[in-house]
């Protein structure tokens, strides 16, 4: 009986610590959540003006297509390239279970692939799909400079004209409880049937200069956000995780805590009995 209250004892001791472990991890990701949304919030007037002027140009000049490979369509290759945006490390819920699912229904291997996160890597890798480079997402909130060497792999790409068009697959964060594995195309840039063209342009030089000089900076301001919500997702996937997993240590502590107390208890009243039934004799 002794044996048994000391083991007792020992997972509810283990149990205090994995409350106190997931609950430090579940404040960190909160408080990583908040800078995301706050860089979120800063960088889209930036992402929104640059999407605006180039779908306008797009508007009003239906020709421009026909002389730039990101713009319309291109009929270089047949293959796409595919950056796949996960995590480094695990603990953050069915996040990495549904961009794995996401990659299987929309890459083949064929296609050339860029992991951003160990995770994306480890899976493309291990089935065998045709990964061109690969990318530390890292603990901290991505800075704006580590897109640019990933991004100057698409351009050798299309400069070899080995792709036809980019896509994107990244967890979308829409709030703290939300996040959806998409599937999102960069390159070609398409025309926004929902645009509303307002306000009157000049464009100096002309429209194609300025559009070709805007293109890197829609490419830039774009991946960037996405890379932006694979972060906020990955924090928020963990935060619900730690929650649920300090929750179910807690239960866990107080259903063990009950059993401890009972088989004390119990302990004490057959050595009380003992005691009663020794004076008796």
């Amino acid at each position: 009986m002794a044996e048994n209250l000391q083991q007792v004892k020992k997972r509810i001791r283990t149990s205090n610590s994995i409350a106190q472990i997931t609950k430090a991890m579940e404040m960190i990701a909160a408080s990583k959540i908040k800078k995301a949304q706050s860089a979120v919030e800063k960088n889209k007037p930036f992402a929104d003006r640059v999407k605006f002027i180039v779908q306008k140009i797009l508007a009003e000049n239906t020709d421009l297509a026909l002389n730039s490979s990101f713009v319309g369509i291109s009929k270089n290759a047949d293959r796409k390239l595919v950056y796949v945006i996960s995590s480094d490390k695990g603990l953050c819920g069915g996040l990495l279970a549904n961009i794995y699912k996401q990659v299987a229904a929309t890459v083949t291997k064929d296609d050339y692939v860029v992991t951003i996160g160990k995770k994306a890597q480890n899976f493309c890798i291990k089935n065998g799909y045709n990964v061109k480079a690969s990318f530390h997402m890292g603990s901290s909130f991505p800075q704006y400079e580590s897109i640019f060497p990933m991004l100057k792999i698409m351009n050798n790409l299309y400069e070899a004209k080995e792709i036809s068009s980019v896509e994107v697959i990244y967890t979308n964060f829409k709030n703290r409880l939300v996040q959806e594995p998409v599937t999102k195309v960069l390159s070609p840039v398409e025309r926004d049937e929902n645009f509303v063209n307002k306000g009157d342009h000049v464009f100096e030089p002309s429209s194609k200069e300025v559009l070709d000089k805007l293109i890197p900076y829609y490419f830039e301001a774009s991946f960037y956000n996405m890379l932006m919500n694979a972060y906020a997702s990955e924090q928020a996937a963990r935060m619900s995780a730690m929650s649920n997993a300090n929750e179910n240590a807690k239960e866990i502590s107080a259903s063990l805590t009950i059993i401890y107390n009972k088989s004390r208890q119990e302990k004490i009243t057959n050595e009380i009995l003992d005691l009663a039934n020794g004076q008796i004799h």
